[in-house]
């Protein structure tokens, strides 16, 4: 049992409780990945069957850090079941889907091809003309346009995973579109029997029907049986579904351990409810609740002010972190300026010191709310030529390039994926709507009647006057349709037909080349085409851009949204975007549970900094031109203020001071309200 000697007193009861239901509070930075890491290893010390243990995750990167971490001490965790919400509810559902109605065959839609169906559907319905998209199908001009397909695919999404109805969704999202409640509602209800029809579910349905089939008496039982250790990490982040589903799967053991921290709940806008980590000991009495308070990243000093902070919150689990950090550290800075881009100098100028003084760029980075807030920065670290990399933008999976050849793939799994042939068609001059719709049907009949599509475009190319693409097509089909090919060896041939499309398609083709070679290399590591294709659908793989320096010394620095860089770490942080409209945001100002969770937002923000942190504000004109902006309540908050070094910097002092440390104006004991009264001036 030595292994325990490695943890303080609050994370040993949190592994060795393993009967009952747990709810372990986790602090930021209190080790919580450890605490999940050796409660699995003394599971199986105990004697439990690794198979009778699940982990639930938000990634499989997660789960699998986990217990490989796990397996050092007792190599059977690598038999113990882990992985996200999603991927166990595609394992579950190809396992037991007969038994509430689904086919055998599973076709997962991602993102893209969800809001595709979903524009289908509201056509078939004639809310769109199905020509020309952008075009209304109901309203008059003061009522304005039929929402487009990503926004109708957000609310019925929303809908599902809340738990509320289409107008509850329209009324905190959507006002302006309230009054079309009922014909989205319609949308709604045709895009699910579409779904069912064609034989496709999207990442909500992969949820909701594993909460249905749970339900199902017989296959709970079963489950039950075979998981009789539950764990669920970063529990504050699941929505109304994810904690349905972990209720069920540990109702009758009881054994369920939730592992998270309710003052990091900041997942609202993507369907996670607060509400699932508050109430956790009442669906589960008797609830052992442990709470993690010694942080092991942070200085006291950074902890002071977030300890502030919690204490600012409402509807909480109260908690104060302690640091484990003997050495101390100076306060965090409250830096006040008149206009974005003095600020913007100052912050590049603080960076280049940190890094002569030998804080390598990857060990710094600059967070913020709202990405607008970084564009003056990134203009200036692009001047004094500081690299930088911005998280929180489009995802790689979610680029055209990328879906352009995982349709390729898709067809070659499913050839009646009408939606992939659609895409891949419509990469082919001279094919609009009309020509892609007919072929589609004809490929589609061709295939129920046991042949391949190849033929059909193949004679489609001899009666077109132009059919050297089409034929190109046709021939990649000849060379991969119906082959046992191994999925590396079917994207190669995927690539090697779309790579003169790309290089038509995009400007920046060599740049999304490398993206793809790589895809390809992850490709070799799966054995079937449908695991590829499940994997990637529902648990997209990360990808560093092309150029991206390969040394770790040599790393770029971070800029990244609050949502972004969760989870992670760095010693020094600047915190931008400290001001009333930006943090809380503008959309929060009317919801008091919204401007709770911009200050668990803030609270994630100043919890990511080690040893520096630094929160930024500038008084420069809002958005639309709008009068100054006030700094943000979070910071003025009598608590907080209390534990930061305060100060306004002038466009003078800073010019004067370039070498030198820089003059400050001293705030009053009234805060930041003695900024304004004093007026910096040039």
């Amino acid at each position: 049992m030595s292994y325990l000697d490695e943890l303080n007193a609050q994370q040993k009861e949190a592994v060795t409780t393993t009967e009952g239901p747990v709810l372990v509070i986790a602090g930021a930075g209190s080790g919580k990945t450890r605490v999940i890491e050796y409660r699995v290893a003394h599971l199986l010390k105990q004697g439990v069957s690794p198979r009778s243990i699940l982990l639930l995750t938000f990634t499989r990167k997660a789960a699998g850090e986990m217990l490989r971490r796990a397996s050092r001490h007792d190599a059977s965790a690598e038999h113990v079941d882990g992985g996200t919400f999603h991927s166990f509810a595609f394992k579950m559902l190809r396992r037991y889907g007969e038994r509430i109605g689904l086919s055998g065959s599973l076709s997962v839609l991602d993102e893209g091809d969800a809001e595709e169906a979903v524009h289908r559907s509201a056509a078939s319905l004639g809310l769109y003309d199905p020509v020309n998209p952008a075009k209304a199908g109901r309203g008059t001009s003061k009522e304005g346009r039929f929402p487009k397909k990503d926004t109708l695919r957000s609310v019925i999404s929303a809908s599902l995973n809340k738990g509320l109805d289409i107008s509850s969704i329209l009324m905190k999202d959507y006002p302006h579109f309230l009054h079309l409640a009922d014909d989205i509602a319609r949308v709604g209800k045709r895009y699910a029997a579409y779904k069912r029809e064609k034989g496709y579910m999207d990442y909500d349905d992969l949820l909701l029907f594993l909460r249905e089939l749970l339900m199902d008496k017989e296959t709970l039982a079963q489950l039950s049986e075979q998981y009789r250790y539950v764990m669920v990490d970063e529990y504050q982040d699941t929505n109304v579904l994810q904690g349905d589903i972990a209720y069920l799967l540990g109702k009758k053991n009881q054994n369920v351990m939730a592992v998270g921290d309710d003052a990091q709940s900041i997942y609202g806008f993507r369907g996670a409810t607060h509400e699932n980590i508050m109430n956790f000991p009442k669906r589960f009495p008797n609830t052992t609740i442990i709470k993690l308070e010694e942080n092991y990243r942070s200085t006291q000093e950074i902890l002071n002010v977030a300890n502030a902070v919690l204490s600012d919150m409402d509807n909480k689990y109260a908690k104060k972190l302690h640091s484990a950090k003997k050495e101390g550290g100076g306060r965090p800075h409250f830096v006040c300026f008149e206009q974005p881009y003095r600020e913007a100098e100052w912050i590049a100028r603080k960076i280049k010191e940190f890094y002569d003084e030998g804080v390598s760029l990857s060990r710094q980075a600059v967070l913020f709310r709202s990405s607008h807030v970084s564009i003056p920065l990134q203009a200036e670290l692009a001047k004094r030529i500081i690299p930088f990399q911005v998280f929180g933008g489009v995802k790689f999976y979610e680029t055209a390039h990328a879906k352009d050849v995982m349709a390729h793939l898709k067809i070659l799994l499913n050839p009646r994926d009408e939606l992939a042939w659609n895409r891949v068609l419509m990469l082919i001059p001279g094919i609009g709507p009309k020509t892609g719709g007919r072929l589609i049907a004809e490929i589609i009949r061709s295939v129920s009647e046991g042949r391949s599509p190849a033929g059909v475009l193949s004679s489609y190319a001899k009666q077109s006057r132009d059919g050297r693409e089409i034929e190109k097509l046709a021939s990649f089909l000849e060379a991969s349709f119906g082959k046992p090919l191994p999925p590396s060896e079917q994207f190669a041939l995927a690539f090697s037909y779309y790579e003169p499309l790309l290089w038509e398609r995009f400007d920046d083709w060599h740049k999304r080349l490398n993206d793809l070679q790589t895809l390809q290399q992850v490709s070799s590591r799966y054995a079937s085409l449908q695991e590829f294709l499940g994997d990637f659908v529902i648990e997209p793989p990360s990808f560093h851009q092309a150029g991206m320096l390969s040394r770790p010394e040599e790393r770029p620095l971070t800029l990244s949204t609050i949502h972004s860089a969760k989870g992670l770490e760095w010693d020094v942080v600047f915190f931008l975007g400290l001001s009333e409209g930006v943090l809380p945001s503008n959309f929060s100002m009317n919801r008091e549970d919204e401007i709770e969770e911009e200050r668990r937002l803030f609270y994630v923000g100043v919890t990511r900094a080690k040893r520096n942190l630094y929160l930024l504000a500038n008084f420069g004109a809002g958005r639309g031109g709008e009068g100054a902006r006030e700094p943000s309540r979070f910071v003025t908050s009598s608590r907080v203020l209390l534990e930061l070094n305060q100060f306004g910097l002038s466009p003078s002092s800073y010019r004067d001071s370039e070498d030198e440390d820089e003059e400050s104006v001293e705030y009053d004991d009234d805060g930041i309200g003695a900024v304004r009264k004093r007026k910096i001036k040039d």
